[in-house]
């Protein structure tokens, strides 16, 4: 596992912990949506600044942002 799959799926191990707390109320669950897709971008940002591989931040941008989006709507369809 490289470092910047690292630091992605720690952000995504955080929002599906998260989801577990605040999944009771849907604007908060919105609001940690929105702020862990931020989160997520930012990282990227910072990693692409220190010069990492651009084809992996894409892709691994790219997986853990569909997971989240993916994650966020199933959990969304079941309230």
């Amino acid at each position: 596992m490289t470092y910047c799959e690292q630091k992605l799926k720690k952000i995504y191990t955080n929002f599906t912990f998260s989801l577990g707390i605040y999944g009771y109320d849907k604007q908060l669950l919105k609001l940690l949506y929105t702020d862990t897709l931020k989160h997520l971008s930012d990282q990227i940002n910072q990693l692409k600044k220190a010069h990492f591989p651009q084809g992996e931040l894409t892709y691994y941008g790219n997986h853990y942002r569909r997971l989240i989006t993916q994650y966020y709507h199933s959990h969304q369809a079941m309230a």
